[in-house]
């Protein structure tokens, strides 16, 4: 079976939005909210929880007092997932999130993020084969930068 053509669907998806008429697009933003337990609605934890993690880690790695924290929040507050785990990881001594996670995971994440930005933008699904692969990165990133961390997750 060959991967997906993630880029291609997601620009798919956003073009298909764009033109879908109101009613249309109310229709599956109610199916969105009566299924939150549904793959785009855990796509979209996944993400942020990832992205929540590396933020506190980030911003807590040179162990700032509570004052502190709250004037770095500012700065992190608007940060994007992948730069929030590259500046965590690089102040762990690692360079390369590819080989620290594994390629195929870092990049699947990369687009985990893509996919939730859009998402969580237009209220829409993918493809439902899309799901696994994307939360199972998301999962393998979180899960290794909390191990790196000395934390453990439950995901």
């Amino acid at each position: 079976m060959t991967e997906p053509d993630y880029i291609a669907e997601l620009e798919q998806i956003r073009s298909a939005y764009v033109c879908s008429l109101p009613r249309q697009r109310l229709h599956v933003i109610s199916q969105r909210l009566d299924n939150p337990a549904h793959g785009p609605n855990l796509l979209v934890t996944y993400v942020s929880a990832v992205e929540a993690l590396a933020r506190s880690l980030a911003m807590h790695f040179k162990r700032p007092s509570k004052a502190q924290l709250k004037q770095l929040y500012g700065k992190y507050r608007d940060r994007e997932a992948k730069s929030l785990v590259i500046e965590y990881l690089a102040s762990q001594g690692h360079d390369s999130p590819s080989d620290f996670f594994g390629a195929d995971t870092w990049r699947k994440f990369g687009y985990a993020v893509s996919y939730r930005n859009m998402l969580v933008h237009e209220c829409t699904y993918l493809g439902q084969d899309k799901y696994p692969h994307l939360r199972q990165a998301c999962q393998e990133v979180l899960q290794k930068l909390s191990g790196l961390a000395g934390l453990s997750v439950e995901a």
